[in-house]
C-alpha cells in the first residue's frame, strides 16, 4: 500500500437513523478510518459506524493489531460504537484511545462512567484487549517519524477538538461538532486547517436552519466552505449530517456548496478516498 486511505464508516450527527430516504448518505454516526501507507490504523471518533469497522478489522488479516483512536469529544454519538467494537473483545489487539480531558474527568473516567452496570453489562475490566486511555494536551502525538497528530480546541458545548493528521507529506484536518461565532469564523480553526489536503468539516445544517440552533455547537455547509476557502484547503468534505435531512436534502446541500467550492463532496457511508 503506497497511499493513505480514508473510509467513512459513519457520517451522521447527533443520532443514528435508519429511514429509507437517508440511506444514500447512511445512518451511522461519526467514525472515520485512516489507513496510512505504512499500515498504521487511525480511527477518528467511535460513533455507531465503529461496529461495522470492528468486524472488518478482525476478519481482514491485512489490518494491524495495534489501533490508535482519536476522539473529538465525549458526546454519545461519538462514543457508543465502543460498546460493540469487536477488537476490544480480543486479547490480540492493542487499542490506544486519545482525547482531551473534560472539565472534571480524564478519558478513562469517562469510559468508566459509560460502562456503569445500569447502562451496560460489561465493564472495562471484562475486556481482554490491551486498552490504553491517553489524555491529550497541547503537545503533538508522534506515531512514528512519518505520522504526527495535532489537536486544537474549538467551540462546542463542554468542549471539542479539531484533529489534524500529518501523514508523510499530506495533511488531513477533522473539525466536527464545531460552532463558529455568529458573525464570522473561528480564526483558530482556519489557522489549524491551513493548507490542508483534505478538510472534513461539520456541516450539520443549512445556513437557514443553523439560525434555529445557535449554541448547539454545529456549523452550516456555508461555514465549512468559508473555512476551506480561507485556509487554502485543497479538498473539502461535508460531514456530520443532520439526522433529519433526507438524501434529497443532502444532495441539494452538496449542489449549492459546490457552486462556492467546486472540489467538494458530502461524506457518504462507506465512501473511500485515497491520497
Amino acid at each position: 500500500m503506497n497511499k493513505t486511505k480514508i473510509r467513512f464508516w459513519g457520517c451522521r450527527g447527533s443520532f443514528p437513523t435508519s429511514d429509507k430516504n437517508q440511506m444514500k448518505y447512511g445512518g451511522d454516526t461519526s467514525c472515520i478510518e485512516v489507513m496510512t501507507p505504512d499500515n498504521n490504523l487511525i480511527i477518528l471518533d467511535m460513533g455507531t459506524g465503529l461496529k461495522r469497522l470492528g468486524h472488518k478489522i478482525i476478519n481482514d488479516t491485512s489490518y494491524p493489531k495495534e489501533i490508535n483512536v482519536f476522539l473529538s469529544h465525549y458526546h454519545l454519538d461519538h462514543l457508543h460504537g465502543f460498546l460493540m467494537f469487536a477488537p476490544i473483545f480480543d486479547a490480540n489487539y492493542k487499542v490506544n484511545i486519545y482525547s482531551r480531558r473534560s472539565k472534571n474527568k480524564g478519558l478513562k473516567d469517562v469510559f468508566d462512567t459509560l460502562l456503569q452496570p445500569e447502562i451496560w453489562p460489561i465493564t472495562l475490566n471484562d475486556l481482554p484487549a490491551d486498552i490504553n486511555f491517553i489524555d491529550l494536551d497541547d503537545n503533538d502525538i508522534v506515531i512514528n517519524d512519518n505520522i504526527r497528530v495535532l489537536n486544537s480546541l474549538h467551540a462546542h458545548p463542554n468542549g471539542a477538538y479539531s484533529i489534524k493528521l500529518q501523514i508523510f507529506n499530506h495533511s488531513i484536518m477533522y473539525a466536527t461538532d464545531c460552532e463558529h461565532p455568529k458573525h464570522g469564523l473561528n480564526q483558530n480553526v482556519i489557522n489549524f486547517a491551513n493548507n490542508s489536503d483534505i478538510l472534513i468539516h461539520d456541516a450539520q445544517y443549512t445556513p437557514e436552519d443553523l439560525k434555529k440552533y445557535v449554541g448547539w455547537g454545529h456549523s452550516s455547509w456555508e461555514n465549512a466552505v468559508d473555512v476551506a476557502l480561507k485556509s487554502n484547503t485543497k479538498k473539502l468534505i461535508l460531514f456530520h449530517h443532520s439526522p433529519d435531512y433526507s438524501d434529497l436534502e443532502l444532495d441539494d446541500i452538496e449542489k449549492k456548496a459546490k457552486l462556492h467550492f467546486p472540489n467538494l463532496i458530502s461524506a457518504k457511508q462507506d465512501l473511500t478516498i485515497e491520497l
